[in-house]
């Protein structure tokens, strides 16, 4: 065996190399053949970087044991001698072509994923390319009228659309055009309405049409390019939407990102600037609980905070709405309608209010001034921004609950604006993503998607993949039901909860029938109690919630798949049940324990 590394020089073929690399190998041997000769040429193969050829690898194991049988056939080599030396030959042999066959497949994962440049991307939306678009910027903070002047911009135009980063702001997007006297349809996941005649469309932002050309589309909530999460369908939009005249209207610290996806398209931006048309003041003493008004919003990070200070409020005859993440957004806009109204005068949230919803708020009330994940300064301005409703007030506040600190706000509130300098997100399209499995020929979503997150890369372009941990938990499922990858690609958005197991599971059988063909009926209808008076405790409205949103899942795929989640309107029957027994069980009063509990309490903050 050999005793020396052999490193291969400039040869003209691969061949001439394996002979020369072959012939030094066999140069080594020594007669007698000893076992500390074979291990330490079997180390010496073992470590050498230069056998790097898959053909080369299999000549040498060949060689390797004809010369091992000839010097036992000789007396050269004892038999165990022998047998061991085969057994490490064999190990070797195999550990090195596993080698060699995954950096083969890494090699190949780099070329094919690196095929899908920049330039091809943005080259890919070709009904954008194909039309001189107007980039239009409206930015301003919240409360600036922003929205109201891209409102009026697109119900004057011929054809539109708007985007919204949410199916309840995409409905108020066809009520704020109903106003101006223009119909719109409505697109979101869940939801196709289609109006006869109507030459406007409002929708979620991943909803988005780029195959055909229209006049003016408006963007809203523009920052949210800089979400690691969700940006990328924002980046699409701006990138790809076929509109003559494109309005992005959102924060003012967006214009960064703006300007530097306008330079990879090479189109210029008009900025037009808004200002805060109500002054928001900020409260320098916190709030006591027994102080909160009708018109205020106390805005808390949790499910479980938001629960607490209601029953809290209730039991001091101030019972509120409520907005928060896990509400539907039939619910949300009920719980909305019913703050705007003065059904309930005081209005308990999570960040959810942060995100476009108009509503006739005074007072902007920190329960909490800390969340999981950070709580920075644009998130607490754009939350503090909905206080003090153009129209309605002459003046916003902006205050703490007592107890909390105050700083956080001030600081946000007395600051200017960090400009966005985030990378801009973006997720492969899917007639993209279908490619790039063919080419691999990797009939998983996961190996395609494990092959991006591994080969993605366009340097030096201030672009990032879009983080792909939701992306990726729903591959593993569609894995799991064997769904081809174009089908399984059609599940990734599905806004259904990966970490409830019941969920996960339910999800599961349904891909399973879908992968056989198979009609998947409706979730079975939840207990009586959760359709029937009101919600005894927190536990049965968490149930019914996640009751809802196992059915919003289903209505998202009949979108998609109509023939096979066929059941779309047993499902929207049974989604008005549960959502009316979760308005019903938020406008009553606490139940009698929780009522008794909290009748105790001081009159300080909760």
């Amino acid at each position: 065996m050999p005793v020396t590394t052999y490193h291969t020089g400039s040869v003209e073929t691969p061949a001439h190399s394996a002979r020369a690399r072959l012939d030094a190998l066999l140069h080594g041997l020594r007669v007698p053949l000893r076992r500390e000769d074979i291990a330490a040429g079997l180390a010496a193969l073992a470590a050498d970087p230069s056998l790097d050829d898959i053909a080369l690898v299999s000549v040498l194991a060949e060689a390797i044991r004809g010369r091992l049988r000839r010097a036992a056939q000789k007396g050269d080599l004892a038999p165990a001698a022998r047998a061991s030396a085969e057994a490490r030959l064999e190990a070797w042999r195999r550990e090195r072509l596993a080698h060699l066959h995954v950096r083969a497949r890494h090699r190949h994962e780099q070329e094919v994923v690196g095929a899908l440049t920049l330039g091809r991307w943005v080259a890919s939306f070709t009904a954008a390319r194909s039309i001189r678009r107007r980039l239009l910027a409206l930015l301003g903070p919240t409360n600036s009228g922003k929205s109201h002047a891209a409102f009026d911009m697109l119900a004057a135009a011929p054809s539109g659309a708007y985007l919204a980063p949410l199916r309840l702001l995409a409905w108020e997007g066809t009520e704020q055009l109903a106003e101006r006297g223009v119909s719109a349809s409505l697109l979101t996941g869940e939801e196709r309405r289609s109006v006869p005649g109507a030459r406007h469309l409002c929708a979620t932002v991943e909803m988005a049409d780029m195959d055909t050309p229209i006049d003016l589309a408006v963007i809203d909530e523009i920052q949210m390019l800089a979400d690691e999460d969700r940006g990328w369908a924002w980046t699409q939009a701006v990138v790809g939407l076929p509109a003559r005249t494109l309005v992005l209207a959102g924060a003012p610290e967006s214009e960064p990102m703006i300007r530097r996806l306008a330079a990879v398209t090479g189109e210029a931006v008009e900025v037009r600037r808004f200002h805060r048309m109500v002054p928001l003041t900020l409260l320098e003493r916190p709030v006591p609980l027994r102080e909160v008004q009708p018109g205020d919003a106390i805005v808390c990070f949790s499910r479980r905070d938001a629960f607490a200070l209601r029953e809290a409020l209730i039991a001091r005859n101030r019972p509120p709405a409520m907005i928060y993440g896990a509400l539907g957004p039939d619910v949300r806009r009920a719980e909305a309608e019913r703050f705007r109204t003065g059904a309930a005068p005081v209005l308990v949230a999570t960040d959810a209010i942060g995100m476009g919803l108009n509503l006739p708020i005074r007072r902007v009330l920190f329960a909490a001034t800390t969340k999981y994940g950070g709580l920075g300064p644009q998130l607490i301005r754009q939350i503090a921004g909905r206080a003090g409703r153009y129209g309605q007030y002459d003046e916003g506040f902006v205050g703490v609950l007592e107890g909390e600190d105050l700083e956080p706000v001030r600081s946000a509130i007395e600051q200017a604006p960090t400009p966005l300098d985030a990378p801009l997100r973006v997720l492969p399209r899917e007639g993209q993503l279908l490619e790039i499995g063919r080419r691999l020929g990797a009939p998983s979503l996961i190996r395609v998607l494990s092959a991006v997150a591994e080969r993605f890369r366009w340097p030096a372009s201030g672009f990032e993949l879009s983080r792909l941990d939701d992306a990726m938990a729903m591959a593993e499922v569609t894995a799991a039901a064997r769904l081809p990858l174009k089908d399984a690609l059609g599940y990734l958005g599905c806004p259904a909860d990966l970490r409830d197991r019941r969920a996960a599971a339910q999800l599961l059988a349904w891909m399973r029938r879908h992968a056989h063909g198979l009609a998947v009926d409706p979730p079975p209808s939840p207990p009586r109690r959760l359709e029937r008076g009101v919600a005894g405790d927190p536990s049965d409205l968490a149930e019914a919630e996640r009751a809802a949103r196992l059915l919003t899942a289903y209505l998202w795929l009949a979108q998609k798949w109509p023939a096979i989640y066929s059941g779309e309107t047993e499902a929207r029957a049974a989604q008005a049940r549960l959502n009316d027994h979760i308005e019903r069980s938020l406008r009553m009063g606490a139940s009698a324990r929780l009522r008794k509990r909290w009748q105790g309490g001081s009159d300080g903050a909760a």
